[in-house]
């Protein structure tokens, strides 16, 4: 079922409601041409949506900065055509659409809503960052505006290391967040007391706080925050989902067993989360190839995984990789690759 999500300008668009969990930065393969792959695309789509997670289509971890306009689109249609085909038709999509300007986010956003995303993510703009870092008034009006035009849900995305530094406190998102059509924040700043402000202050159905880390789930969630977009879910996603529902049952049982089997989890999930982030896109990319499908190298100038990092995958991925492998089983799901 769907749900109509308005925002107060005439636009509205018919979208799946966004759930609270795990969501992936879904990679975006490219063959040796550095053109998508549509063929992988659809493989690796299904097979992270099958494990119960939502997706992120052109996030930082699908170098949506080295996509034009019409790739985004496509990958959005080709990613909604395949959950369908696949019966996972109500996995949700968050597609990125943040760009420099107002104007050309605002077109982001309904192209992403034409194409079947369910929300967009929008990370502020840095490249002018000398002009924005200190005008909180002018950062709000792109929020604003952008979600005064978009005919779905906004997501904030406050990731500094990739908006020249920029960093929303939580007095300007909890500000942003009273507009009706903004319906969260992804928040790879990693600052959980953020997180708990912005939760304590912002109290309506659909909004969602998540971190962009899953080495944090665990004390993020028991603040109040509702799940993450990690990079790790697109190599371990039913891992993740394990976590989370660990986490989840926990607090609301309040039982402290399961949140001890929540705590040695976590530190499986923490030390793949490190070693993927240290190998960077590449590094993903690179284990996905190991583990399940090729999708290519990163489009230049990102570089492959080199040897060392290579190595260092290999070496820290065995835990979490066995705990993955034993999931599947038990889901029935059979994996390409040993």
């Amino acid at each position: 079922m769907t749900a109509a999500n308005g925002n107060g300008n005439g636009h509205a668009a018919a979208t799946r409601p966004l759930h609270t969990g795990i969501y992936s930065p879904l990679v975006t393969p490219f063959d040796a041409n550095e053109e998508i792959d549509y063929k992988a695309w659809e493989q690796h789509v299904v097979r992270v949506a099958g494990a119960g997670v939502g997706l992120v289509v052109m996030g930082t971890n699908g170098e949506a900065s080295h996509l034009s306009t019409e790739e985004r689109s496509q990958l959005v249609a080709a990613a909604r055509k395949s959950l369908d085909a696949a019966g996972l038709g109500e996995t949700p999509i968050i597609a990125g659409a943040g760009v420099g300007s107002i104007k050309e986010t605002v077109r982001n956003c309904k192209e992403a809503a034409q194409a079947g995303a369910d929300a967009v993510i929008v990370i502020t703009p840095g490249y002018f960052a000398g002009a924005l870092t200190n005008n909180r008034a002018a950062i709000k009006e792109f929020f604003v505006a952008v979600a005064d035009a978009s005919p779905i849900p906004v997501m904030m995305y406050n990731f500094p290391a990739c908006a020249s530094g920029i960093d929303l406190d939580s007095d300007l998102l909890i500000d942003i967040s009273q507009h009706p059509n903004i319906c969260g924040a992804k928040l790879t700043c990693a600052m959980i007391g953020k997180g708990a402000r912005i939760v304590d202050a912002v109290q309506r159905p659909g909004f969602l706080i998540v971190t962009g880390f899953a080495d944090i789930l665990l004390p993020s969630m028991m603040v109040g925050l509702d799940g993450t977009i990690c990079g790790t879910a697109n190599i371990a996603p039913r891992v993740c989902v394990k976590l989370y529902n660990l986490i989840k049952d926990a607090r609301a049982n309040k039982d402290w067993a399961k949140l001890e089997e929540a705590q040695e989890l976590q530190k499986i999930v923490s030390k793949a989360d490190w070693v993927l982030f240290k190998g960077a896109i590449g590094g993903t990319k690179w284990a996905l190839d190991r583990f399940y499908y090729p999708v290519g190298q990163p489009r230049r100038p990102l570089q492959p995984a080199g040897k060392e990092a290579q190595q260092m995958l290999e070496d820290n991925l065995k835990e979490i990789m066995a705990l993955e492998r034993q999931l599947e089983k038990a889901a029935g799901v059979t994996v390409a690759k040993a």
